[in-house]
């Protein structure tokens, strides 16, 4: 199936919660479409696309982004 959840998803999500901002305004911030956001946010994508809009998504929550994406 899918990957599991990465520290950073964790966090992601944890701040998403704190700021009470849902998936659908995440994904409009970021430009990007809410089944992409989900997925990059569980660890479902994996690339380099994917780690670059998951450090955006770090910048618009206030998250610490990884410093080394995991190969996978």
């Amino acid at each position: 199936m899918g990957k599991t959840i990465t520290p950073t998803g964790r966090a992601c999500k944890a701040q998403m919660t704190m700021k009470n901002i849902s998936l659908s305004e995440l994904a409009e911030k970021a430009n990007l479409s809410r089944t992409y956001v989900s997925g990059i946010i569980n660890g479902r994508y994996a690339g380099e696309a994917a780690d670059t809009q998951l450090k955006k998504i770090c910048l618009i929550l206030g998250v610490e982004p990884p410093d080394r994406v995991a190969s996978y």
